[in-house]
């Protein structure tokens, strides 16, 4: 098993971040197990000075006081003050299909807004974004085309 060294991955992220040309607009997604997801992200939340965003509580309260069609890149790049960075942890809510949310639709707006690095809840399987079994409800399975992966699983760079 191979010892993921978090800060330096989360240094993999800030370059990312502050390098419009390596990002090119596209959110950094960190896919791995979730203790090195939590831990890269405590990292890169120091490194920014900046706290990660709990996307499941802030965008259900935002859901709850509307009463019309929100849109929640729009929601989501608001969520902090200024124009810096934002972390996105558990974003589990983009997925769930009575929202009808194309979760990396949904990231890609965000991070053209701002630049954005967002906790995977899932994994990386051939090239592919995956998120729950195919028989699941959830399930989703997406080209990594549209974003930069930083797979904590492997230790390399991000893949494009």
């Amino acid at each position: 098993m191979t010892q993921v060294d978090h800060k330096a991955s989360a240094q993999t992220v800030v370059r990312l971040l502050r390098n419009p040309g390596l990002a090119s607009g596209k959110p950094v997604l960190l896919v791995g197990d979730e203790v090195d997801r939590r831990a890269t992200i405590a990292a890169l939340g120091s490194l920014l000075h900046t706290v990660p965003i709990n996307v499941n509580v802030t965008l259900a309260e935002a859901l709850i006081d509307s009463d019309q069609r929100v849109d929640p890149s729009a929601i989501i790049a608001g969520l902090s003050s200024g124009d810096g960075p934002l972390i996105l942890d558990r974003i589990q809510i983009l997925m769930l299909p009575q929202l009808r949310f194309n979760t990396v639709d949904v990231l890609c707006r965000v991070a053209r807004r701002r630049p954005t690095c967002v906790s995977w809840p899932g994994r990386l399987d051939g090239g592919r974004l995956r998120y729950a079994h195919p028989d699941h409800p959830e399930c989703l399975d997406e080209d990594v085309s549209r974003v930069t992966v930083v797979d904590l699983s492997t230790n390399e760079g991000p893949e494009q």
